[in-house]
């Protein structure tokens, strides 16, 4: 009977999970994304015999729910997998928070006390404003009293009005101080802290055993966009990158002396490869808008720029004057002036939205101080262009698993088109190309068999073959054919190393950082290079009098350069900042280093060619310039000048009598190019003219 009663006690505690909450190592790794972050975290725990359920608490409430994974479960089984946020569980706050939080409070009794004795100093004023009523309705005030009272109450009214005035000068100086801690505050804040996240995990474990966990998650408010410093001593010297990382997060949870590696990949794209069908031309409404391309995504946002500023053209390269620059989900917005130039405070927003009556409105992320952009004029119908392209061959990647892996037999397949190579994990089900294959991972990324074929095999730094039940229960259903994790490998200058994959870069930055779930940037080092660069001196005076010193740089592309500034600086002097844009289509990268004062360029009207005129119906007007250069430097330079002469838009402005001298002229353009070797202490003039002719009764923009 005792042993049926203890039976029935225990029966119950078995039927329930044992709930654990595990101490969760801190923040040891971290990949940044262009946008968001992976976490690596460990947590060393016994769990029971049977169902279990862990919770991992105060996580960042930033998690992407689909992106966890758990490594190291032994002979355990995942029951369950979920992600909740606890709204009760708030985040400790810093030193520095508590600090600033403790002054402003501190002021804010001030405050309270300051208010306190202002009211009292009224009650008085009030008080003696009734007592002045009430002694003159006495009737035993005699002349001499009257002087008594009457001089105490101007006295004592003058007092209370000066302390009035001391305490609210005390109440400006104490709003002043709370407004500045409160700014400083704003800079360690986190929009993060009044909840936390947790995952909760159910375990199924046949026996008692002690694990450690690794997983893994992304988060999505974070990230890293690049910044360059350009140097360069003269232009006989080559020029000096140095490529730096600014990363941000405020995902609710501080990195402290964490590993960094940085990847120019993005989660948050999409990365479905698109599907192209055949376009069948139909009749439809007036207002039909057909579906426009994705953009390129190469640009990412840039929390450190406050105010944003460029030009909005159209195909032509012509300025668009009235564009609208709105920033997405706000109502601030501003619109171009007559040259298409905008400026607009960013605060609130990470994405600008341009649009122009007639032109497809297009989308940018703020992603440097100045955003440029061409809209495309806008059409019923658009034409589909079809781009072939082909893939260059490469050791197929069949070939590193039978040499570098052990555990994996590849075998030839039979030949036949479409067939590739058999692979069979042992241990796992029998596989070959074209059916179900082995999960791949590369540098964390999975791939299938076609991406592979771009991995060469000098390429690969370590390949690891996964096959036990931690591999179905790390990938799901993905690892049940095994899994196959692939490291590539590179390094960069800075002692940092680089993994070049498929679709990405990843540096594995060597120094150990703490980056703050705040407002504030950590700027780390990349890599640094130098460019050996031809220097030029570019000028165009119709634009703008002052001679642009420019390098063009070759080689530029095995470095993974991103879309950023870059600050220049010339013979040690900051010459200004410039965008690097690795989109471009020419083979060289073309920096503007600023403007050299040394050269000295004019560019002036000639009265003498200058004439207005009438011929019958029409109007003809005569322009001509003198441009002037002069080098005041001790070398010898080599100088592009461009000018322009007009182009007619309508039949009835006709532009004739060109004069241009030995320039280069572009006549669908319209662009003239000198280029001249202007030796040291030498000048140069050259000079255009033409006529244009036009009704007389209507204006023209020249």
């Amino acid at each position: 009977m005792k042993n049926l009663y203890l039976l029935l006690l225990i029966i119950p505690s078995l039927l329930f999970a044992k709930e654990i909450k595990p101490k969760v190592s801190a923040i040891k790794n971290v990949t940044v994304f262009l946008e968001g972050a992976s976490i690596e975290r460990t947590a060393t725990f016994n769990i029971a015999p049977g169902e279990n359920i862990l919770i991992f608490n105060d996580l960042s409430p930033d998690i992407d729910e689909s992106s966890i994974q758990f490594s190291g479960l032994k002979n355990t089984s995942i029951l369950s997998l979920s992600y909740d946020i606890n709204f009760l569980e708030k985040k400790a706050l810093s030193k520095e928070h508590l600090s600033f939080k403790n002054k402003i409070d501190s002021l804010d009794l001030k405050n309270t006390l300051i208010d306190n004795e202002v009211a009292g100093y009224n009650e008085e004023l009030n008080l003696l404003s009734n007592n002045r009523k009430l002694s003159s309705e006495t009737s035993d005030l005699n002349l001499e009293k009257v002087k008594i009272l009457t001089t105490y109450y101007r006295k004592r009214i003058t007092e209370i009005k000066n302390e009035l005035q001391q305490l609210n000068l005390q109440k400006v100086k104490i709003s002043e101080a709370i407004r500045d801690y409160g700014n400083e505050m704003l800079k360690l804040q986190d929009n993060k802290e009044k909840e936390r996240g947790e995952i909760i995990l159910k375990l199924d474990a046949p026996s008692a055993i002690n694990l450690v966990l690794t997983f893994t998650y992304n988060i999505n408010n974070a990230g890293w966009f690049p910044l360059y410093d350009v140097r360069a001593t003269d232009i006989n010297s080559p020029v000096s990158f140095s490529y730096k990382a600014n990363v941000y997060q405020q995902s609710g949870t501080d990195w402290n002396n964490v590993n960094v590696i940085l990847s120019t990949g993005d989660p948050t794209t999409n990365n479905t490869k698109p599907f192209l069908e055949s376009k069948w031309l139909r009749f439809v409404s007036p207002n039909y808008r057909a579906n426009k391309a994705v953009g390129n995504t190469s640009r990412k946002y840039n929390p450190k720029v406050g105010t944003v500023s460029g030009y909005v053209y159209d195909n032509d390269g012509h300025p668009l004057p009235g564009a609208n620059v709105i920033l997405k989900g706000t109502s601030n917005g501003t619109q171009t002036d007559f040259n298409g130039k905008y400026s607009l405070n960013t605060s609130g927003s990470r994405t600008l939205q341009f649009s122009y009556l007639g032109f497809e409105s297009q989308e940018l992320p703020i992603s440097a101080s100045t955003v440029n952009v061409t809209l495309n004029q806008g059409a019923e119908l658009d034409e589909v262009v079809i781009a072939g392209y082909s893939r260059s061959s490469a050791r197929n990647i069949d070939k590193a698993l039978q040499g570098r892996a052990a555990g994996v037999q590849v075998t030839t397949a039979n030949g036949k088109p479409g067939q590739g190579s058999y692979v069979r994990i042992r241990g796992a089900g029998s596989l070959n190309a074209g059916a179900d294959s082995p999960l791949y991972i590369v540098d964390g990324v999975p791939m299938n068999e076609s991406q592979l074929q771009d991995i060469d095999e000098d390429m690969i730094a370590d390949i690891t073959i996964l096959k036990d039940s931690a591999t179905t229960a790390r990938y799901g259903s993905r690892g049940t054919n095994g899994v196959v994790v692939i490291t590539l490998k590179n390094k960069t200058a800075s002692g940092n190393f680089k993994e070049e994959g498929l679709t990405n870069t990843r540096f594995e930055i060597k120094k150990k950082y703490t980056i703050k779930s705040n407002q504030e940037i950590t700027v780390i080092e990349v890599n640094k290079f130098d460019f050996p660069a031809t220097f030029k001196h570019y000028a165009a005076p119709e634009l703008n009098e002052n001679v642009f010193l420019t390098a063009n740089i070759k080689g530029w592309e095995k470095y993974d350069l991103l879309y950023g500034e870059a600050n220049i600086y010339f013979n040690g002097t900051y010459a200004g900042k410039t965008i690097i844009n690795p989109l471009a289509t020419e083979e060289e990268l073309e920096l503007s280093m600023g403007v050299d004062p040394n050269i000295i360029i004019t560019r002036k009207k000639l009265d003498n060619f200058k004439s207005k005129s009438f011929l019958g119906a029409n109007r003809i007007v005569a322009k001509a310039y003198e441009i002037k250069v002069k080098n005041t430097k001790q070398s010898t330079i080599t100088l592009l000048i461009e000018d322009r002469i007009p182009i007619s838009q309508n039949k009835e402005i006709k532009i004739d009598d060109l004069e241009y001298g030995d320039a280069e002229f572009d006549e669908e353009k319209g662009i003239l190019k000198w280029r001249i070797t202007l030796g040291a202490n030498k000048d140069a003039a050259k000079r255009l003219s033409y006529v244009i002719k036009y009704p007389r009764y209507k204006t023209v923009n020249f």
